[in-house]
């Protein structure tokens, strides 16, 4: 294995009317990108499907380097009892987000996530301790549930060091997911076919891209290391011998920091979980005027990414060569309706902020397309409620009741107009004429309604004038 020793498995959903899922197993390239292992596609994500998907991995890389290897995941069902079974004692992580959404649930509220996160960084035992300690003086609870959960799993303190990743969220899976969501929604053939596609022209192009690179320490990682380079400015370093520094804070305090160059160490731990130099390692490298890329570890050079991308992923023939076989037919799964409408967008979390359909206009000056003044709209315009209200309110003359309108009735069906008889001989009551029941008086004209507002009112009932 070229790329470094860290495997992170997901599973996914498949949009077609018979589900399933698909799982992968996606690693890091030398410039923290994806890459992707294997994928396969599964009916559901249980222990079973798991063993079968891991045994596979397996037996294609050898036991013996799968060992050596470090795994994330969410939290899967039935993935911690496959480790136990199948590979026992391997590293294995969670990932820090979704442990967060389960924890958010009982506690609740920006500082505990703050301070959950704080100790999920912290890259040292002391470090994590007193970060804990505040947990504990906020909310108990809130400490003894993160204590349930082994530290091996989620805290940077406790991560082996030679899979150069101190990573803590399960974003590679994630972003693989993302590239696939539309080939997700075709059927089975066309999906694997569109994931094998785009994996042979990601390593065409990469192969293409790494040739004309002009460096020995690849682009995403020599970012990183400025950011640190910019971070040993508030770092003193007084050198020891045999390599060995000493390293302080320029604003005094406690913090002291053993750095050794030779053996490429640092007692906070950054060095050694990401192979690239932390703050304290930079001040010292740059005050001996050293080459900084003699220092950043072998699996983020231009070779690696070379070597890591050799193989070829090859093209394969369509159909129309495809020859026939005697076999019969494979046929697709028993189709299920599934309850209510088809769904294809998940549901999405609860920390997880709602789509949008457009952008908000909050905290635009609006401006009326009534009155042309600003901080109101059209539908809230002081001016235009009050015109509404003036020709609501206004009396009614005799000039309006010589023009009354009189309505029809409804025609009724032939069944009606019998039972209606029928009713109206045995009925002793007298019977009301069109005539008195069905008259509407308009009210006369105010001096502030116009000719058109008139011709409104003439055809609309009295309720539909409060409109104008």
């Amino acid at each position: 294995m070229v790329c470094r020793p860290i495997i992170c498995l997901d599973g996914c959903f498949i949009k077609t009317p018979y589900g399933g899922q698909l799982l992968t197993a996606i690693g890091w390239d030398p410039n923290d990108q994806m890459l992707p292992i294997a994928y396969a596609v599964v009916e559901a994500e249980t222990k079973d499907t798991w063993t079968w998907f891991l045994t596979n991995l397996c037996d294609d890389f050898g036991y013996d380097k799968i060992r050596g290897c470090t795994f994330m995941s969410d939290q899967q069902k039935g993935l911690v009892p496959t480790f136990d079974e199948l590979i026992p004692g391997v590293d294995h992580r969670f990932c820090v987000r979704h442990l967060y959404s389960n924890f958010r649930k009982r506690f609740p509220g920006l500082q505990l996530k703050l301070m959950m996160w704080n100790a999920a960084k912290a890259t040292y035992l002391q470090e994590w301790e007193r970060r804990m300690a505040k947990i504990q003086s906020l909310d108990n609870g809130a400490y003894n549930h993160l204590m349930e959960i082994p530290t091996k799993y989620w805290c940077r303190h406790k991560f082996g060091t030679w899979s150069k990743c101190d990573t803590l969220v399960n974003n590679m899976c994630e972003v693989f997911n993302s590239v696939i969501v539309d080939a997700r929604e075709k059927p089975i053939v066309s999906m694997l076919e569109d994931i094998r596609v785009y994996i042979m022209r990601r390593w065409a192009d990469n192969r293409d891209r790494i040739i004309e690179y002009p460096r020995e320490v690849l682009p995403r990682i020599r970012i990183k290391v400025e950011k640190q380079a910019d971070a040993s400015g508030k770092w003193v370093s007084t050198y020891a011998g045999r390599d060995k520094y000493e390293v302080t804070s320029i604003h005094g305090g406690k913090e002291k920091f053993v750095v050794d160059l030779k053996n490429h160490e640092c007692s906070c731990r950054k060095f050694q979980l990401s192979g690239i130099p932390c703050a304290h390692a930079m001040t010292c490298i740059r005050k001996m005027c050293f080459n900084v890329d003699n220092f950043v570890a072998n699996c983020y050079k231009k070779s690696t990414y070379t070597d890591c991308y050799q193989h070829v992923v090859y093209p394969l023939n369509g159909p129309n060569l495809w020859e026939k076989t005697p076999f019969d037919d494979v046929l697709p799964p028993v189709y299920r309706k599934p309850i209510g409408r088809p769904k294809v967008k998940r549901n999405k979390a609860a920390d997880e902020n709602p789509t949008r359909g457009g952008v908000s206009r909050e905290g635009q000056n609006q401006k009326c397309s009534y009155c042309f003044a600003r901080g109101h709209n059209k539908r809230t315009c002081p001016k235009k409620r009050k015109v509404a209200a003036t020709a609501s309110g206004s009396k009614p003359s005799q000039a309006a009741a010589k023009n009354t309108t009189v309505t029809r009735p409804k025609r009724k069906s032939a069944a009606t107009d019998v039972s209606s008889q029928h009713s109206q001989a045995t009925s002793k009551k007298p019977k009301l004429t069109p005539s008195t029941t069905n008259l509407r008086v308009l009210p006369s004209p105010s001096k502030n309604i116009t000719q058109s507002q008139l011709k409104f009112m003439a055809r609309t009932p009295p309720k539909a004038w409060k409109r104008m």
